[in-house]
């Protein structure tokens, strides 16, 4: 009888300990198993521009800037079809090529050749390898502001990229989310972020 209230005393702290354990989402301790490598210097970046659409029927290129005349960097605007465009020959494949210390503006240009005009915004680039995302600047147009094409014509914004003297790595993959919106949503949203959050173009 005393070794049987024994073996029940033990189980019973036995369960005891089991319900007082403190029970761990995995989830909150994930790690991404991502195979990270050590950069290593390079005379020569290939840096990659790609695009994610959301809502957005229309695509986005870059190019080179056009003819002699120099536009200040973020200038954006529009023009119309068969008016004088601002801008030159598309960047083969999306891909530059620069080197350490240097910098290159070019231009993002979206073509509206619909009966509307379409509105949209970028979300925050995201940059791999991520190990490679590490002493560059991408003055661009996630910037917190919402763009609109008018039907029948051509959206243009210089933008550039500066790579750090010391940057790491050879090759840089730059992508962003296009979200197509509303005139509605972008005109909210451009009232209200007016007064609460600053310019980033810097």
């Amino acid at each position: 009888m005393k070794q049987r209230l024994i073996l029940c005393f033990v189980f019973d702290l036995i369960l005891l300990f089991h319900s007082c354990e403190e029970k761990v989402d995995p989830a909150i301790h994930e790690h991404n198993e991502v195979v990270v490598t050590n950069p290593i210097p390079s005379n020569k970046v290939k840096i990659d521009i790609r695009w994610a659409y959301t809502s957005l029927p229309l695509e986005m290129e870059i190019r080179e800037p056009g003819g002699a005349q120099t536009l200040a960097l973020w200038t954006t605007g529009t023009v119309q079809d068969g008016k004088r465009a601002p801008f030159g020959d598309p960047i083969p494949n999306g891909q530059l090529v620069l080197k350490p210390g240097s910098k290159k503006q070019f231009l993002l240009v979206m073509k509206n050749p619909t009966e509307n005009s379409v509105y949209f915004f970028a979300a925050p680039h995201s940059a791999m390898p991520v190990e490679h995302s590490f002493g560059f600047k991408f003055k661009c147009l996630c910037v917190n502001h919402a763009f609109s094409i008018p039907p029948k014509e051509t959206w243009y914004r210089v933008v550039e990229i500066r790579l750090a003297p010391d940057f790491l790595g050879d090759t840089l993959v730059l992508t962003h989310n296009l979200i197509g919106i509303t005139k509605e949503r972008m005109l909210q949203f451009e009232k209200s972020a007016s007064k609460s959050l600053p310019s980033e173009m810097d």
